[in-house]
């Protein structure tokens, strides 16, 4: 019983982690350049980031 919830927890961050970086994943299977960061993301550089 444990180890489903442990699978099942660790499932969830996965599919967590795909959505919010669908656009990354996008761009890498389709060969396209990277889209830009959002603005939150303070240690990429601001003319990567969006705004």
């Amino acid at each position: 019983m444990k180890k489903a919830i442990v699978g099942i927890a660790i499932g969830a961050l996965v599919g967590c982690c795909a959505y919010t970086h669908r656009r990354v994943i996008k761009a890498l299977v389709k060969g396209e350049p990277m889209p830009k960061a959002p603005a939150w993301h303070i240690w990429v550089k601001p003319e990567d980031r969006r705004d």
